[in-house]
């Protein structure tokens, strides 16, 4: 609920009777811009339930990624306006957001410096593991990014069962 809604009594019961069937909101889908700075390791302090180090997981948007969410906003307040909305609530723009496609923890690259994966997400480092998921894009997809990973998962099969017939995967 809004900060500014009330929470109890009569007053609740009205803005539920004004807007329950009457709200709409709007989502923007944009880039999470590769940060050098975000990491997923393992926390030297701490461990989990089984006495295993915890993960720990290390983010920050990009400065540019801040200032395309506001301006996205804006945009998002524009057409409520021009729809006619009686009332707005937007949420706030803050440092840390949460995301459901957070991507490139696992990077796809040529330079195993700057990269996990090869561009078949194969690791470089462990020769029979491979990563077939979001995190191995550069960046994030133009939209829902299910279908490509589903065709990065269909060329690294193809190139498993090529590498196990010629003997260089066993």
């Amino acid at each position: 609920m809004p900060a500014d809604a009330p929470k109890w009594g009569a007053e609740y019961k009205k803005m539920l009777r004004t807007y329950f069937t009457h709200t709409m909101s709007l989502l923007s889908h944009t880039t999470s811009l590769a940060v050098e700075q975000n990491t997923v390791t393992l926390d030297p302090g701490i461990n989990d339930a089984w006495g295993l180090p915890a993960v720990r997981i290390t983010y920050q948007n990009h400065a540019d990624d801040i200032a395309t969410l506001k301006w996205l906003q804006l945009k998002q307040i524009e057409i409520l306006e021009a729809a006619g909305a009686k009332k707005i609530w937007p949420h706030p723009v803050e440092e840390f957001s949460a995301s459901r496609h957070l991507m490139g923890t696992c990077r796809m690259g040529n330079d195993r410096a700057r990269s996990v994966v090869n561009s078949h997400s194969r690791t470089h480092d462990v020769s029979n593991l491979f990563i077939v998921d979001g995190s191995n894009f550069v960046t994030s997809a133009r939209q829902q990014p299910t279908a490509t990973i589903q065709a990065l998962a269909y060329r690294c099969a193809d190139y498993m069962i090529r590498a196990v017939k010629s003997g260089e995967l066993s």
